[in-house]
């Protein structure tokens, strides 16, 4: 859909005079019709790609941080991987904070030890900006971004190292709100860079014009959409040799202006691909970084071939050909059976040890599967049931899971036992857990099948001598927490406060 289609379809006057902010001249004296044929008359300048880029320049540096971090998300990390580059409302809310919640996790397991020059620079130059009054203003904002690019740093690195700090999205790495979220898109429509229409079932949905979302790409940089991406850096692994990637991502490194990418020899597929995906344009992966560099035309032209596409041409013009045809692809959703998702059915049976049962219905074939799938089941729980995926654990003694909780962590431990379970047996061992901590516990749960009432007494007592609450939930109560949540707000990320119980869980207090 181009610009002046969304005009015919804009749903009310309302969002027609807030996109009509950006050309249209006395636009709030006009009656709707009168907005849309002004703003049919001014299409070119809302698809000008230079004053896409002025508009993306100006948000960039927005006075409203939440605007400025929220805006390029919903932009380029979001709506423009999506099919027709359109979602509704309330995907795209979900999305924003899933993106920011997957920074703080990916920053939890991020190696601080491990940072180049260049990144550590900048680090420094991200904290002293912070230093002042805990907050980064326009201009400083301005000559970060300045430094960000010279260095080659990414975007994706800066957020890291900001969450690393407390400081991404938020102060404390407390994630947006959906208010916010809300005045990001307003200030992107009254930029003229974010349209809204209905979709056939009447629901409110984000949507950017193909000749509009044109511009945007151009000026983030962006070739194909990211399913596209991937589905050409399979073939090019399948076809390619190993040494081939090695090759284009060491030459990166120095045409990017980056020491290194971390590869060696010994670097799985798995991650190379990772570092193709997240740092090289499709087109560098093809063609290389010179003129004798990447695929040579004989390759691509059997590429095209397979593909069904015009097999004559240039190198740079067979690049081109294959480029638009995996950024045309479109993502089949197929839902597939996920191995733990059945261990939830018998979660309670599990947190009890219930072998025979287990063994009878085929769910375990020794006793000691058991505990392994109930933390298992555990982990599906949080991480596809209450949208809040679990951090990868380190070393040998550590508890059974971890989450983030804006710049804490809340943990958790799995007791599958046959009677109900003694706080004061293991409260030493959760403790270590605690204290070794690389950031404050705000809660530590202990997930069983049933308690003694004196456990009650020994979360009291731990908590008057420490800052971590001690909750005792029982697997049937998570369990019914999980369940209500993904059947009443499906997609949407459980808030982990509700967790910041001392001694036994009170379902009542959540507002399911």
């Amino acid at each position: 859909m181009n610009f002046i289609q969304f005009v015919e379809q804009v749903p009310n006057v309302t969002i027609a005079k807030r996109i009509a902010t950006a050309y249209v001249a006395d636009y709030r004296r006009l009656e709707f019709d009168e907005v849309k044929a002004c703003l049919i008359k001014t299409a070119q300048q809302y698809t000008s790609h230079e004053n896409i880029a002025a508009r993306l320049e100006e948000l960039k540096l927005d006075s409203n941080r939440a605007v400025r971090i929220i805006a390029p998300i919903l932009l380029r990390d979001y709506l423009l991987n999506q099919d027709d580059f359109i979602s509704t409302c309330k995907e795209t809310d979900s999305a924003i904070l899933n993106y920011e919640k997957s920074v703080i996790d990916e920053s939890n397991n991020f190696d601080i030890t491990k940072l180049s020059k260049d990144l550590a620079l900048f680090k420094h130059m991200l904290d002293t900006a912070w230093s002042l009054n805990d907050d980064i203003s326009v201009d400083e904002k301005n000559l970060l971004e300045s430094l960000r690019q010279y260095l080659s740093i990414s975007i994706q690195e800066q957020q890291l190292l900001e969450a690393q700090s407390g400081r991404f999205p938020n102060v404390g790495n407390v994630l947006h709100t959906f208010d916010d979220i809300d005045v990001a898109r307003k200030a992107l429509q009254s930029a003229g860079l974010l349209a809204c229409i209905k979709n056939a079932d009447g629901a409110l949905c984000d949507m950017i014009p193909d000749d509009v979302a044109a511009g945007i790409r151009q000026y983030y940089g962006i070739e194909i959409r990211n399913y596209g991406y991937e589905k050409l850096v399979d073939y090019v692994v399948k076809k390619a040799k190993k040494q081939y990637l090695i090759d284009i991502i060491t030459k990166a490194g120095k045409y990017y202006k980056r020491a290194n990418f971390d590869i060696s020899a010994t670097s799985t597929i798995s991650e190379l691909k990772d570092i193709i995906l997240k740092s090289i344009q499709p087109s560098n992966l093809l063609g290389g970084f010179s003129t004798n560099d990447g695929m040579n035309v004989e390759d691509l032209s059997a590429w095209c071939a397979e593909l069904g596409i015009n097999v004559s041409g240039t190198k740079k013009v067979l690049i081109e050909r294959i480029l638009a045809h995996y950024d045309s692809m479109r993502r089949i959703e197929v839902k597939t059976e996920d191995s733990r998702e059945k261990l939830v059915a018998v979660y309670d049976e599990l947190a009890r040890r219930d072998l025979k049962f287990l063994r009878t219905n085929n769910i375990i074939e020794k006793d000691l599967q058991c505990e392994h799938y109930f933390e298992d089941a555990t982990n599906y729980i949080f991480e596809a049931m209450l949208m809040n995926k679990p951090l990868t654990l380190t070393g040998t003694d550590h508890p059974d899971g971890k989450l983030s909780f804006k710049d804490k962590y809340i943990m958790w431990d799995n007791k599958s036992k046959e009677k109900p379970v003694n706080l004061k047996d293991h409260i030493q061992q959760f403790d270590r857990y605690i204290k070794t901590s690389d950031k404050d516990v705000v809660v530590f749960m202990v997930i069983a099948p049933d308690f003694t009432p004196q456990s009650v007494q020994e979360c009291v007592d731990y908590s008057l001598n420490n800052d971590t609450q001690i909750l005792l939930i029982t697997a049937a109560e998570l369990k019914a927490v999980a369940e209500a949540w993904s059947k009443s707000h499906q997609g949407e990320i459980f808030n982990l406060g509700y967790f910041k119980q001392n001694g036994r869980f009170d379902i009542k207090l959540l507002n399911l």
